[in-house]
C-alpha cells in the first residue's frame, strides 16, 4: 500500500508521562497493526524522555484513530539520536535519517 511519507508527530504532556499513557498507546497500535497484518515499516518512536510519539507514514492509514486522538501532526520523523522504538521491528531504524558528520 503507498503512503504519502508524512510521520505524525503527538506531544505527550508530562502527566500522561507518569500515568503509563505512553504505554497504553503502544499496545493500541501494535494490536491495530497486528490485526491489520503487520504492514511493512509500520512503527511508532518515541523521543527518549517519551514528550513524543511518532507514527510513521506506513501506520497511518491503519491507525488514524490513535493519530486523532493524540492530535498528532505531520511532522519530520524524530531524531535517530534521541529515539526509541515503542513499536515495529529492528529494520524500521532506517526510516530515520542518519547523522552525518
Amino acid at each position: 500500500m503507498p503512503t504519502s511519507g508524512v510521520w505524525y508527530r503527538a506531544a505527550i504532556s508530562a502527566e500522561q508521562r507518569t500515568s503509563g499513557y505512553v504505554m497504553a498507546i503502544r499496545d493500541q497500535f501494535a494490536e491495530a497493526i497486528t490485526a491489520a497484518g503487520d504492514p511493512g515499516s509500520a512503527c511508532m518512536f518515541a523521543t527518549s524522555e517519551e514528550d513524543a510519539v511518532y507514527f510513521s507514514p506506513a501506520s497511518v492509514s491503519v491507525v488514524p484513530h490513535l493519530i486523532a486522538l493524540l492530535d498528532a501532526q505531520p511532522s519530520p520523523p524524530p531524531e535517530r539520536d534521541g529515539a526509541s522504538l515503542l513499536a515495529g521491528t529492528q529494520k524500521d531504524w532506517d526510516l530515520l535519517p542518519r547523522t552525518v558528520h
